[in-house]
C-alpha cells in the first residue's frame, strides 16, 4: 500500500495545486477585463467625442447648445444691465449728494455775508403752526355671529336582509 498511498497523496496535491492556479487564473482573468472595458469604455467616448465634433464642424451648433448659447448671451446681458443701472444710480446719487453740499455751502456762505440785525431792529416771531392731530379710532363692531345649525337628521337604514327569518 505504500506506493498507492503515495500515488493518491501525490495526485491529491497536484488536483489541489491546479485547484489554486485555477483560481489564480481567474482572478487575473476578471481583472484583464475590467481593465479591457475601461479602455474600451475610454476609447468609444474618445470616438464619440471625434464624432460630435466633425458633426458640429459640418453641420453647426445643436439645438440644445444653441439654446443653451443663447440663455448664456441673455444672462450676460441682464448682468451688463443691472450693473450699468447700479453704476448710474450710485452716479445720481453722488450728484445729488455733491449738489447739497454745494447747496449748503451757499447758504452758509450767504448767512455769514448777511449783517446781523440788532435784536431791537428783528421782525416779530410768526406763530407757529398748530400741530395736527390725530383722530380717535373708531370702534371696530364685532363679527356678526352665525345662526346655530341643526344638525342633520341621521339616515334611516333598512334593517339587516340576513336578520329575518322566514
Amino acid at each position: 500500500m505504500g506506493i498507492l498511498t503515495n500515488a493518491m497523496m501525490r495526485l491529491r496535491d497536484q488536483i489541489v495545486s491546479s485547484r489554486h492556479s485555477r483560481l489564480a487564473f481567474r482572478g487575473e482573468l476578471v481583472r484583464r477585463t475590467a481593465e479591457r472595458r475601461s479602455q474600451v469604455s475610454a476609447l468609444c467616448t474618445a470616438f464619440a467625442r471625434d464624432r460630435a465634433g466633425a458633426h458640429r464642424a459640418w453641420f453647426g451648433p445643436t439645438l440644445s447648445e444653441r439654446q443653451t448659447a443663447e440663455r448664456q448671451q441673455q444672462r450676460r446681458l441682464a448682468e451688463e444691465a443691472r450693473a450699468k443701472a447700479q453704476a448710474e444710480k450710485q452716479r445720481r446719487l453722488a450728484e445729488e449728494t455733491k449738489a447739497k453740499a454745494q447747496a449748503g455751502e451757499q447758504r452758509r456762505l450767504a448767512e455769514a455775508a448777511k449783517p446781523k440785525a440788532r435784536p431791537e431792529e428783528q421782525a416779530p416771531a410768526t406763530p407757529k403752526a398748530e400741530p395736527q392731530r390725530q383722530e380717535p379710532a373708531k370702534p371696530v363692531p364685532e363679527p356678526v355671529a352665525r345662526p346655530p345649525v341643526a344638525p342633520l337628521p341621521q339616515a334611516q337604514r333598512p334593517p339587516f336582509k340576513e336578520s329575518k327569518k322566514h
